[in-house]
């Protein structure tokens, strides 16, 4: 079954992420087709958009009937490392990565929302970090990537209360950088999708304190740098 579906625009790569019948559950099976679409479009250099066409659904988190099946712990261990292993390699894909955010973000839903580099939301949505309600801590390294951008005392906090969120709140808490209109967060969307086009957005996507020397000295009379100084 087929969870994406791509489609190329002029200035991004749209998928759309939909499982009705597992209520858009993150499972190993998506995982590995997420993996797929990533190396398909390894050479692609525009950003990236990612929504879910679920009515009311962003992610629910994990596929919890799949974990059902299995015996032991071992099983599913190894099945939550791989997923962990697909959203790293996917968080550190070379493009901006925009989650256009419809509906809710539950659990699991929230550690692959780290990996996006913008998350933009419609005031309906709702978002819970409420891995405890299963008797869970964050098992995607989502918890560790959210700790970098909003602080581990605040993650800590957010995994211990487990408590929905409204995206005024997810915002207020750093998890979301807008909150639009269903209507104009597409429009926004596309004049994103258009200004972020080039190669150097490409290389600050990888940017970190420690590599900052390396990135600036690549980019320096690099093609793009170097047409821009030729217009001065």
């Amino acid at each position: 079954m087929k969870c994406f579906k791509v489609t190329e625009s002029t200035n991004a790569l749209n998928i759309e992420f939909f499982i009705p019948d597992a209520a858009n559950a993150l499972g190993l099976e998506a995982a590995r087709e997420l993996k797929k679409i990533q190396k398909a479009y390894a050479k692609w250099k525009k950003p990236v958009i990612v929504r879910s066409v679920h009515p009311r659904l962003f992610c629910s988190g994990g596929n919890l009937t799949d974990y059902k099946k299995l015996k032991g712990r071992a099983p599913g261990l190894k099945i939550n490392r791989e997923i962990e292993s697909i959203l790293n390699t996917f968080g550190s894909w070379a493009v901006p990565k925009l989650a256009l955010i419809e509906g809710d973000v539950l659990g699991g839903g929230m550690e692959w929302l780290a990996r996006f580099d913008f998350r933009w939301s419609t005031p309906n949505a709702f978002f819970a970090f409420w891995q405890r309600r299963i008797g869970l801590s964050s098992g995607w390294g989502g918890g560790r990537v959210w700790a970098g951008k909003i602080g581990e005392d605040n993650v800590r906090r957010l995994l211990i209360e487990a408590r929905v969120l409204s995206a005024a709140e997810a915002r207020r808490e750093g998890l979301l950088d807008q909150v639009y209109s269903a209507w104009s967060m597409s429009q926004e969307a596309e004049r994103w999708a258009a200004r972020l086009g080039g190669e150097s957005s490409n290389k600050i996507v990888k940017w970190k304190a420690s590599s900052e020397a390396q990135i600036f000295s690549s980019l320096w009379l690099a093609p793009e740098h170097s047409s821009i100084l030729k217009k001065w």
